[in-house]
């Protein structure tokens, strides 16, 4: 699998798992616990999707830095 497929795959999953968590909320929850848990979980999907665009973004920018050479 190369790192394309691999990168696609786990955003796509981060997408999915946000969808999950407002289908949930949108469905309806049982308690201020729960739609408090589930904002965070929300929260939490975001940032790893944003986290893993920053390093991506770094590491592509590096990998050009270094072909590009002297």
């Amino acid at each position: 699998m190369s790192a394309i497929n691999l990168r696609d795959k786990y955003i796509k999953a981060l997408e999915d798992r946000r969808q999950d968590v407002v289908d949930q909320m949108l469905a309806g929850v049982k308690g201020m616990d729960q739609y408090e848990f589930l904002r965070g979980r929300y929260s939490s999907l975001a940032d790893a999707e944003n986290i893993f665009r920053e390093l991506l973004g770094k590491y592509i920018d590096e990998d050009e830095e270094s072909s590009s050479g002297p």
